[in-house]
Order: structure tokens, then C-alpha cells, then sequence
């Protein structure tokens, strides 16, 4: 239904750019503006709309081919491209009409009026294939901003939930009794994940630079609560720290770690992250837990936020070990523009 109703609108507007160009020419060939108006309608209606369809095929096609350059490239294209196709075809119909007879350039120049007119029909093919695009960006929008609002949710929950701050606050308050300089860095560190949590909300990705520091400042909370229990490792070359990645990606990786195994001191649990040069991989040790309560809501949302960039979070377990590659997203646009 909808697919006819846009065929619709195409043959009316055709339709009514044919009688205004009829009636603009006979104003310029200094007859009556309704001379022969419909005549000439119904003769050049069923010519003008089997070229627009015909106009319609090749700017779809060169659209598809296309579809990542730049608009006026592809629009100049599809202006040459078709202004010779509506040239060539005329030409053929005119020659047939004369009976296979007549001058070429005769029968060229009868042709080059179809110029203008199809340059009509290429605008309005293009204004329509601009409002699909547009259409179809709001929605990918839509759709971006839904799955954004989901993962936050998700990474929000997760940190803000009763248990990690009741433990956050139980080694505060015991470490309040042991070490001043300490508990004031471990508050000081509890301050700053919440603070990123809370100012990346309306952010849709974050620098590798950005991400780290708040993984730095998270894994001091876990290493003072876990100690020796817990061994995370950071192979970073500096090189890609403004390449961007998803907000809290990392850490997400890391707290379904520690969520999911065991960790002591004589098995501690062995974290891995390496910042690669087009992806960042982090590793552990598999100490599976006899029961996690978890449905894996955190690392679906990651791969679908992911997937919104058209990327994939590689995922690979074996026997000994859980792995998750998680691809860059883009580069931090302020620093291209310095470069």
C-alpha cells in the first residue's frame, strides 16, 4: 500500500510538471498559454512517465553503488548518467517516428527539449530518495538512542546497586580504622567511578584515555577489597588512547569477572587488557562459581550497543580461559582536527 501510494505521488507530480512546462512553452513560443495544452498532455504523459520510472532504475541503482560518497557526487552522476539516457532514447523514438529518415542533427536537435524536463524528474527523485534517507537516519537515531538508554540503565544497575556499595562502604569504614591517606584515596576513587558514571550518561562513546582512567580508579576500589586474590594486568603502548570506545565497556568486562569466578589467594583470579591498534582485549583465568545470579543482560546489551556502529564484540571461551575483544568505534573527532 505504501509502495503504491509513493507511485501515486510520482505520476501526479510528473503530471503536473508536464502541463506547467506546456503552458511556460507556449508562453515562450508567443502562443496562448492554453494552446493545444491537452493535446499535448496526453500525447507526452505516457513518454514522460516511463521515463521517470526509467530514471527512477538508474538513480536507485547508482544510489545503491554509492551509497557512501558524497551526495553531490552521486547526484552529479545520476544527472549525466540519465540526461544521456533521455537524450539516446528520445533521439531512437524521434528517428523511428521519421521513418528510419532525417538529419542527425535534426533529429538531435528535436531531442534536447527532453533535457530539462528530465532534470525535473531526476530533482524530485532526488528530493524523495532525501526524505527516505532522512527517515531512515531518524530512526537508526531512534533505535541508537533506545539501546544507549538500555546499556546505561544496565551499567548503572549494575554499579548503583546495593551490594557494591555495601561493600564500598564496609572497606571504607573498616580502612577508616586502620589507614587516614588510604581511606581518603579509596573515597577519593569511589567518588571519581560515580562521577563517571553519572557525567558519561548522556554520552554515546567515550575516549580509550577516558575509559582507562576510570578503570584505574575502579580496579583500586576491588584491589583493596580482594588483595591478593585479584591480579589485573594493562599492556597499553599509549598509542590508541583516542580511539573511542562504548562508556564502561571495560569495567563491565571486568565486574562480570570477579561476578562470575572464584578468586583467593592461592587461586587468584588473572585479568588481562591489552589496547591493540583495533581493539581491546581483555582476558581471565576461568574459576567458574557453582551458581551466579545473572542472565547475562550486561554482556547482550554491550554487543548490541556495539552492533549499532556496525562492529562485533568477539566473544571466545575454552576450558581455561574467558576472552572478549571489544572493537574501536571511531576517533576522537577534536583530536583529527589539531592534527
Amino acid at each position: 500500500m505504501r509502495h503504491k501510494r509513493y507511485i501515486f505521488l510520482f505520476i501526479l507530480t510528473v503530471s503536473v510538471s508536464l502541463l506547467v512546462i506546456g503552458c511556460v512553452y507556449n508562453v515562450i513560443s508567443g502562443k496562448p498559454w492554453y494552446a493545444n495544452i491537452m493535446v499535448q498532455f496526453f500525447l507526452n504523459l505516457p513518454l514522460c512517465i516511463g521515463l521517470g520510472f526509467i530514471d527512477f532504475g538508474v538513480i536507485n541503482l547508482i544510489y545503491k553503488r554509492l551509497k557512501q560518497r558524497n551526495n553531490a557526487v552521486r547526484i552529479l552522476v545520476d544527472i549525466v548518467l540519465t540526461t544521456a539516457l533521455a537524450v539516446l532514447l528520445t533521439y531512437i523514438l524521434n528517428f523511428l517516428l521519421m521513418g528510419g529518415h532525417g538529419n542527425f542533427w535534426h533529429i538531435l536537435r528535436n531531442s534536447l527539449p527532453v533535457v530539462p524536463w528530465n532534470w525535473i524528474i531526476v530533482l524530485q527523485i532526488e528530493i524523495f530518495f532525501y526524505s527516505l534517507q532522512r527517515s531512515e537516519m531518524e530512526k537508526q537515531m531512534a533505535v541508537i538512542e533506545k539501546e544507549k538508554a538500555l546499556y546505561q540503565f544496565e551499567v548503572l544497575k549494575n554499579q548503583i546497586n546495593p551490594h557494591f556499595l555495601f561493600n564500598s562502604l564496609n572497606v571504607l569504614a573498616s580502612l577508616a580504622y586502620q589507614d587516614t591517606e588510604k581511606t581518603n584515596r579509596f573515597a577519593k576513587k569511589l567518588s571519581t567511578v560515580y562521577r563517571y558514571l553519572l557525567t558519561t550518561h548522556g554520552r554515546a562513546t567515550v575516549t580509550v584515555q577516558e575509559e582507562l582512567s576510570f578503570v584505574e580508579s575502579y580496579l583500586y576500589l576491588e584491589h583493596i577489597r580482594f588483595g591478593d586474590a585479584l591480579h589485573v594486568e594493562i599492556e597499553d603502548d599509549l598509542r590508541n588512547h583516542h580511539c573511542l570506545v562504548i562508556p564502561a565497556s571495560i569495567q563491565m568486562l571486568v565486574e562480570n569477572a570477579l561476578k562470575h569466578n572464584i578468586s583467593t589467594k592461592k587461586s587468584p583470579l588473572i585479568v588481562h587488557i591489552s589496547i591493540g591498534n583495533e581493539r581491546i582485549t581483555v582476558r581471565n583465568n576461568l574459576q567458574l562459581r557453582n551458581y551466579v545470579a545473572s542472565n547475562g543482560a550486561g554482556l547482550k546489551n554491550l554487543q548490541r550497543q556495539y552492533a549499532l556502529y556496525g562492529t562485533l564484540v568477539e566473544i571466545l571461551k575454552d576450558e581455561k580461559e574467558f576472552v572478549v575483544k571489544l572493537p574501536f568505534v571511531g576517533e576522537d573527532v577534536n583530536r583529527l582536527s589539531t592534527i
